[in-house]
């Protein structure tokens, strides 16, 4: 079963002679509970086809289907309600609130729609992401591999449909990098999350279920 349908996505930036032609005739089909890698040179397109799904930015041509949810046509508010329903969004900068804590950190953005957690699932992820004694630290006090399993966290944290990952290892070590991508495939394991993961790293790509290159804002595959 496809979570993730897009067809005939056509995105530019900008006019004329400096128009940036981001994404050329996209047609790709994701499956439910599958880890994708998106790979590609800086500028193919990559973030832009993330961003597409995730509902973060809208398409010049084209459609959008996730988790049985047209995009096209929705209206800010209902993109925003499609956002915070079905999809987690995992960035190389971690996004953290450096003045709130771990555990206000990963519960801010339910906060912010006015949703309570469960807490038995709260706690789950936590004990998942090995961050039951870091609740009350601060992401300063953290590492920076500390800091993305609070952000995985966070995303996880809503029961999202899809997982989106842009480059979450980029600002990492090695050791850090290779453990996250471990808990990344274990939340899709433990979760039957579908995860669809922009990497330069070549190492890490070859560990998904498949891989999409893009170039020039097309897929090679």
């Amino acid at each position: 079963m496809d979570i993730v349908t897009v067809h005939n996505l056509y995105k530019t930036f900008g006019r004329g002679e400096s128009a940036v032609h981001a994404l050329n005739g996209i047609d790709l089909a994701i499956e439910k509970g599958t880890f994708t890698a998106v790979i590609g040179a800086s500028g193919s397109g990559k973030t832009t086809l993330l961003n597409m799904i995730g509902g973060l930015d809208t398409p010049d041509e084209g459609e959008i289907i996730v988790d049985g949810v047209r995009l096209s046509g929705l209206k800010e508010k209902e993109l925003a309600v499609f956002r915070r329903s079905k999809v987690g969004i995992v960035y190389q900068s971690f996004h953290l609130v450096p003045t709130l804590t771990v555990k206000e950190n990963i519960l801010f953005p339910l906060s912010l729609a006015g949703t309570k957690h469960d807490p038995a699932f709260f706690s789950e992820i936590v004990e998942l992401l090995h961050l039951q004694k870091k609740l009350n630290a601060y992401p300063h006090e953290l590492s920076g591999g500390g800091q993305q399993r609070a952000a995985i966290a966070r995303a996880l944290l809503s029961r999202p449909s899809i997982l989106l990952a842009d480059e979450p290892t980029g600002n990492l070590d090695s050791k850090s990098g290779q453990n996250v991508l471990g808990l990344f495939k274990l939340s899709v394991e433990t979760y039957h999350q579908t995860l669809v993961m922009i990497t330069h790293n070549l190492e890490i790509a070859q560990m998904a279920d498949r891989v999409i290159r893009i170039e020039d804002g097309r897929i090679c595959e």
